[in-house]
C-alpha cells in the first residue's frame, strides 16, 4: 500500500477500516447460538450448573456486545484445544458464560488495535494538504498574477519617488475597470474623479484595441 498514491492508499485504507469495523460489530443471537451449537457438535459439554434449556439464554446474556470475531477466534480455538494448560478451561468442555466471553473480548483486541492504529493513520492522511496543481493553465494565472503583482510594486514606488510611469492597461485590468464604470455613483462626482474615470476609459479603449488587434494578427 505505501508504494499506491495517497488517495489509493487512502481508499485502500479506508475499505481495511470498513472490514475490521464489521469484524468488531458485536455478536448477534444467531451467532451466539451458532458457536455453541458448533462447540457441542465437536463433543463439548455444558458445564456444570448450567440448565441446557436456558443455556442460550444466559450464554446470550454473558456474550450480549462480545465481537463477532473474537467469538468466532475464540470458538476455534476451543474445539481445536489450543487454549490447553489454562486452569479455567476444561478441555471437552464449553467454558462457563463469564470465560467464555472474557474469551472473545481478547480474542478480538488484536482487530480493536488494529483498527485504531489504521483509523489515526487515515485522519493524519486527510490532514495532509492536497497537492499543488502545477498544470500549464494554473501555472499560466499564477505566472500572470505575479507579473502584476510586480508592475503594480514598481507604480507605487515610483510614486513614491515622484515619478509617474505610464504602462498599457493589462486586458486583466481592463475587465475590473469596466465592471467598476458600470456601477452606480453614490457620492457627488468631483473635478478629479471625472478626470481619473476618463483617463481610465481612455485606457480600457486603448487596451482593448490593443487585445483586438493581437487576436487579429
Amino acid at each position: 500500500m505505501t508504494n499506491l498514491p495517497a488517495p489509493a492508499q487512502l481508499s485502500t485504507l479506508n475499505r481495511e477500516i470498513t472490514t475490521l469495523t464489521e469484524r468488531l460489530a458485536p455478536a448477534r443471537a444467531d451467532a451466539i447460538v451458532r458457536s455453541l451449537g458448533v462447540m457441542q457438535s465437536a463433543g463439548m459439554s455444558l458445564p456444570q450448573g448450567i440448565d441446557p434449556q436456558k443455556f442460550d439464554v444466559i450464554y446470550g446474556y454473558a456474550l450480549d456486545g462480545v465481537p463477532s470475531c473474537g467469538l468466532t477466534i475464540a470458538t476455534q480455538k476451543l474445539i481445536k484445544g489450543d487454549y490447553a494448560g489454562n486452569p479455567d478451561i476444561l478441555l471437552g468442555m464449553i467454558p462457563k458464560p463469564p470465560i467464555l466471553a472474557a474469551l472473545a473480548k481478547q480474542e478480538a483486541r488484536a482487530a480493536r488495535e488494529d483498527l485504531a492504529r489504521k483509523r489515526e493513520i487515515a485522519a493524519a492522511m486527510k490532514r495532509v494538504a492536497p497537492e499543488v496543481d502545477r498544470s500549464p493553465e494554473v501555472m499560466a494565472r499564477v505566472r500572470a498574477r505575479l507579473s502584476q503583482f510586480r508592475q503594480d510594486h514598481e507604480e507605487a514606488k515610483a510614486k513614491e519617488r515622484g515619478v509617474v510611469i505610464h504602462e498599457p492597461m493589462s486586458p486583466e485590468k481592463a475587465e475590473y475597470w469596466a465592471k467598476i464604470q458600470q456601477l452606480p455613483d453614490w457620492w457627488e462626482i468631483g473635478a478629479e474623479q471625472m478626470a481619473f474615470r476618463r483617463k481610465i476609459q481612455s485606457e480600457i479603449a486603448e487596451a482593448r484595441t490593443d487585445d483586438e488587434a493581437s487576436h487579429a494578427a
